[in-house]
C-alpha cells in the first residue's frame, strides 16, 4: 500500500502515490560548489549506508549543473530510487519542536513550514559529522545564486517590475523571518547568510505530499504495548476476551479514520537525499511517492531512459519566474510559462494570463465571462473587446520594455558582451517573456483580421 504522492515545492513533495504523492520545492543550476567525482562518490556511500538504493543512477556533473545519469536502461513506470523515510529530513506538521535546545519550542511551532526545514537543517548542520544527514549535508550547494542575493540593478535587468517587486518582498520577508529565528535561537546564533543558505535549499529542494501520519513501525509498536498491557488487565480483571477485542478493534479504526481525514487536510514536507539531485523538465511526467508500510519515498517516470542519459523529473506546472526565484534557472520554451498582464476591459480592470501557446489561460476566460459587470459596458461583442484588450496590453508592454527581442536575442550570441553569469540569466529570462508576449500578440491579430 502506498500512501501519497510528494511533489517539489514552493514547492510536488511526495508528488504524493494510499500511496502519498509529493511535489518538488531542486535545483537545476546550482552555483559556487560542484561535488567532484570523489565527493560524489563519498555521498553514494554515506547513501547506501543509509538503506538508499539507486543501482540504476548516479551523480553526474553536465557541464555546469550536476544531475542523475543512468547506468543501465530504466523502463517507463519503473522505481529507480528507494529512500527510507529515516535518511530524510522531515517536516511532520503533528511532530513536536525535536531541536528545543537550539530554538524556542513555542517560536518552531508557529513558524511556516519552510523555516522549520531551514531550522532542522541547520541543527543538524551544527552537529557536523554526528548528524545523521551529515553526508548530505556536505554536499549541498554552498549558495545557490537566486534572484533574493541580486541587487536592484541587477533585478531591473529582468525589464519585469512586477516580478521585481516580488523579489523585493521576499528579500524583506525573509530579513523578517531571520530576525524572528535570532530572537528564538539558543547558544551559537547562526549568521544572516547560513539562514539563508538554509532557505534556499529547502525551496528549491523540499517535497511536499498530504500527511501519512506516524510510521507504521511505531504503530505496530504501539499496538504490540497496548495489547501486552490489556492481555495483562483483561488477566488481573477477569474481562472476557471478546470485549478486549471489540475495545482494539474500535481503537484501531478511530485512529485509522483519524488519519484519513487527517491526511485530506495536512501535509507534511522532506528534502530527499539522491531523489533531489534529479533536475527539472517540463515535459516529464514523474512521481515521487510515500509507501506507507515500507516507510520508504521511491521515484518513477512515465519516461523511459538508455544507459548513458540524463534522468529528469517534474517539479510540477512552473513558469519561469517561479523557477527563477526559487530555483535559480528558467527552461527554454517552458510548456507552462506565462505571462501575467493588467489590462482594462469596458471599464473593468483585469489581469490577463497568457500561457506559453500565446493563449489566454482557461481560468482568465472562464473569471472574465463570469464577471457580468463585464458584460454590462460593452456595446459590440465580448470575445473582440476581450481580444482587442488583449493586443493593447501586449503593445504597450513591449513597448515599456528597454530592449527589444531582437536585441537581446543578438545580446545572447555576441561573446564577450555578457559580464556576468546574473545577466546572462536576466537577459534569457526576457528573452522567453518577449517570446511569448510576441507569440500572443500575432494570434490576437490573427484573431480581429477574421
Amino acid at each position: 500500500m502506498q500512501h501519497g504522492i510528494f511533489s517539489k515545492t514552493p514547492v510536488s513533495f511526495w508528488r504524493k502515490r494510499v500511496s502519498e504523492q509529493f511535489h518538488h520545492a531542486t535545483l537545476s543550476s546550482k552555483v559556487t560548489r560542484y561535488s567532484t567525482k570523489t565527493e560524489s562518490g563519498i555521498y553514494h556511500e554515506w547513501a547506501r549506508e543509509q538503506g538508499v538504493q539507486f543501482d540504476k543512477v548516479e551523480q553526474k556533473d553536465f557541464g555546469d549543473m550536476r544531475g542523475m545519469v543512468a547506468l543501465s536502461d530504466i523502463q517507463g513506470g519503473e522505481i529507480f530510487i528507494n529512500l527510507p523515510r529515516s535518511a530524510a529530513l522531515v517536516v511532520d506538521p503533528l511532530e513536536k519542536c525535536p531541536c528545543s535546545d537550539f530554538v524556542e519550542p513555542g517560536y518552531y511551532k508557529m513558524c511556516p513550514w519552510y523555516v522549520k526545514m531551514a531550522i532542522l537543517l541547520l541543527f543538524e548542520q551544527s552537529k557536523g559529522s554526528s548528524s545523521r544527514i551529515y553526508g548530505y549535508i556536505e554536499q549541498l550547494p554552498e549558495s545557490i545564486d537566486t534572484p533574493v542575493r541580486w541587487n536592484e540593478k541587477e533585478l531591473d535587468e529582468l525589464q519585469n517590475p512586477g516580478f521585481k517587486r516580488s523579489i523585493m518582498k521576499q528579500k524583506e520577508d525573509w530579513s523578517k523571518l531571520y530576525q524572528e529565528f535570532q530572537k528564538n535561537s539558543k547558544g551559537t546564533i547562526k549568521t544572516y547568510e547560513e539562514f539563508l543558505w538554509a532557505l534556499e535549499n529547502v525551496r528549491s529542494r523540499s517535497f511536499s505530499g498530504p500527511y501519512a501520519g506516524s510510521p507504521i513501525k511505531d504503530r505496530v509498536t504501539m499496538a504490540l504495548l497496548l495489547a501486552a498491557g490489556g492481555a495483562g488487565y483483561a488477566a488481573f480483571s477477569h474481562i472476557p476476551l471478546e470485549s478486549l477485542l471489540n475495545a482494539g478493534i474500535s481503537v484501531a479504526c478511530f485512529n485509522l479514520l483519524y488519519d484519513l481525514v487527517l491526511s485530506s487536510r495536512l501535509k507534511w514536507y522532506a528534502m530527499c537525499p539522491i531523489i533531489d539531485s534529479l533536475n527539472h523538465s517540463g515535459v516529464v511526467n514523474s512521481v515521487i511517492e510515500y509507501e506507507y508500510f515500507k516507510d520508504t519515498f521511491v521515484v518513477s517516470t512515465d519516461t523511459a531512459y538508455t544507459k548513458g542519459g540524463q534522468i529528469f523529473i517534474s517539479y510540477g506546472e512552473k513558469t519561469n519566474e517561479q523557477l527563477l526565484q526559487y530555483y535559480g534557472f528558467i527552461l527554454d520554451d517552458n510548456p507552462h510559462d506565462a505571462c501575467n498582464l493588467g489590462a482594462n476591459i469596458g471599464g473593468n480592470d483585469v489581469v490577463l494570463s497568457i500561457k506559453s501557446n500565446g493563449q489566454l489561460s482557461k481560468e482568465t476566460m472562464t473569471r472574465l465571462e463570469a464577471d457580468t459587470s463585464i458584460r454590462s459596458n460593452l456595446s459590440g461583442k465580448f470575445s473582440d473587446a476581450v481580444n482587442d484588450a488583449l493586443i493593447d496590453t501586449i503593445q504597450r508592454e513591449l513597448q515599456q520594455k528597454k530592449s527589444s527581442l531582437s536585441d537581446d536575442q543578438r545580446l545572447l550570441n555576441s561573446k564577450g558582451m555578457i559580464k556576468s553569469q546574473r545577466l546572462a540569466t536576466a537577459i534569457k529570462f526576457r528573452v522567453s517573456q518577449k517570446e511569448l508576449l510576441e507569440k500572443g500578440l500575432r494570434l490576437a491579430e490573427k484573431r480581429k483580421i477574421k
